[in-house]
């Protein structure tokens, strides 16, 4: 059975440094999301400039995938770009 992943774009408020957004993922974040049925593992990018932040969190299965993006709720004042679901075809 193949691994999907919910792969999403936010972007950060304005005057919003990597350090709050780093503390808004550890005390919000992460354990919401870990919390969702099927997850795998889940990754967490920052641009080294700008506020779009971008992940991708793997699940067991496309509709835990879809599930968990459907109820996707960032943090107040962080605005949700986009949300896609693709199948994971190989990692390393």
């Amino acid at each position: 059975m193949s691994q999907f992943a919910a792969v999403v774009k936010v972007e950060l408020p304005e005057g919003h440094t990597i350090e709050q957004g780093r503390q808004m993922l550890e005390s919000q974040v992460i354990p919401a999301v870990k919390s969702y049925p099927g997850f795998v593992t889940g990754y967490w990018l920052f641009p080294p400039s700008g506020r779009e932040g971008l992940s991708f969190v793997v699940y067991k299965d496309e509709a835990s995938a879809r599930a968990a993006a459907e109820g996707i709720k960032p943090p107040a004042h962080v605005k949700l770009v986009g949300v896609e679901v693709r199948e994971v075809v190989a990692n390393a």
